[in-house]
């Protein structure tokens, strides 16, 4: 869910970053549509905003159908600037 739609729904999206073993392949599709990919050595690192449990675990959810590793899922403090 975009942030802005969030906002409007009263809702404040949460950035986590997603750590995978291996690589992802891209461009990314369904819920990982709107996140940055970066790598650090054997490692990918999904970033973007969640805005709720339900689409978190719907990332998640994604992530383990694609038969991919899940090393962490980490909540990220707020950019300068976000709120």
């Amino acid at each position: 869910m975009p942030k802005r739609y969030a906002a409007r729904m009263g809702r404040a999206a949460v950035r986590y970053g997603i750590v995978i073993r291996g690589t992802i392949a891209q461009p990314l599709t369904g819920p990982l549509e709107r996140m940055t990919v970066s790598r650090a050595g054997d490692e990918t690192i999904l970033v973007g905003d969640i805005v709720d449990q339900a689409q978190l675990h719907g990332v998640i959810r994604w992530l383990c159908d694609l038969g991919v590793e899940i090393v962490s899922v980490n909540p990220l403090r707020p950019r300068a600037g976000d709120r």
